[in-house]
């Protein structure tokens, strides 16, 4: 017998009506729990475990842990720490201060990935037992590394396409169900076999777990990440552009405020935009402007990440 997992109703079988696709905000982005104890003896090493994992999923770099520049930031780690907690026996949560944890990695020139994260959508195949160890390695993997994964158990059909990993069956259904990306894994007991689509393009693994989301992750990180120097940049999902019109009206508008540079367009699916758009720009003043036109409802966001709905 054999199990797929999708996101929400899968029986819509991905024909369903579009939604718009959005970023979820992280919670626990400057937390982690590590091996140890909150004892004066154990806090020093326990910080500087945690915050190499919270480094990782600050920068979206798996390589961040073990990076040279970094090692005078982890040997300063207490200085960081809000809170220590014991959650069981031999377990610590750590949680730094964000503030000082990103004011010392943007003076190491570190690109910074923000609590607004891709939602993925998750289809597995594979045999019941290969399954239910995959989903929970994959689960563990994704929360170290800050990935929201959806998914859901169902013994509906999946359409071939994206069982075959096509590309356009993937982004289809990750418009269907409003997610910013697909993940399909097919899990054997040898490993995964893996492929998505999302944000950062297209790709693949195989491995374990951990590794297909390590692969995934650095790419997302990569293409998420944001240096010091562009600051003055925000991702901005705009959703209501039915038609051309609309296209049009969205960027006039935006690029007809005073602090907007430039608007450029990242991405178009279904009725939703996907834009960058630089200039003297902060996230609150940008929501205010754009509330301000009358023309776009405002919805919650983080520092860099604003998402609006156009009424025409």
């Amino acid at each position: 017998m054999r199990l797929r997992f999708v996101v929400l109703a899968i029986f819509l079988c991905f024909g369903g009506r579009p939604t718009g696709a959005h970023a979820v905000p992280l919670e626990g982005l400057y937390e982690a729990t590590v091996s140890g104890d909150s004892t004066e003896a154990g806090r020093a090493p326990a910080a500087t475990e945690a915050l190499r994992q919270v480094t990782i999923r600050v920068t979206g770099r798996g390589s961040a842990a073990a990076d040279p520049a970094l090692q005078s930031f982890y040997a300063d780690a207490p200085k960081y720490v809000l809170t220590y907690r014991s959650v069981a026996p031999g377990l610590v949560a750590v949680a730094f201060d964000p503030a000082l944890v990103e004011a010392s990695l943007t003076r190491l020139s570190q690109r910074l990935w923000g609590r607004e994260r891709p939602q993925l959508l998750v289809v597995m195949e594979g045999s019941v037992t290969a399954l239910a160890a995959a989903r929970r390695e994959l689960q563990v993997a994704a929360q170290l590394r800050g990935i929201p994964l959806l998914y859901a158990e169902t013994r509906a059909e999946t359409p071939v396409a994206v069982r075959e990993g096509q590309p356009e069956a993937l982004k289809s259904a990750a418009r269907t169900f409003g997610t910013e990306g697909v993940l399909l894994v097919r899990a054997t007991a040898n490993g995964l076999s893996a492929v998505w689509t999302g944000p950062a393009g297209e790709g693949s693994a195989t491995g374990g777990a951990a590794e297909v989301m390590e692969a995934m992750a650095d790419r997302l990180g990569a293409a998420l990440a944001v240096s010091a120097s562009d600051s003055g940049r925000l991702l901005v999902v705009v959703h209501g552009v039915d038609d051309f019109a609309a296209y049009a009206g969205v960027l006039s508008q935006l690029a007809s405020m005073p602090a907007v540079q430039q608007v450029s367009v990242d991405a178009v699916s279904a009725s939703t935009l996907k834009l960058r758009i630089s200039g003297s720009l902060d996230g609150q003043a940008f929501r205010k402007s754009t509330r301000d036109t009358g023309r776009f409802e405002v919805a919650d966001g983080g520092t860099r990440e604003v998402e609006l709905v156009y009424h025409p």
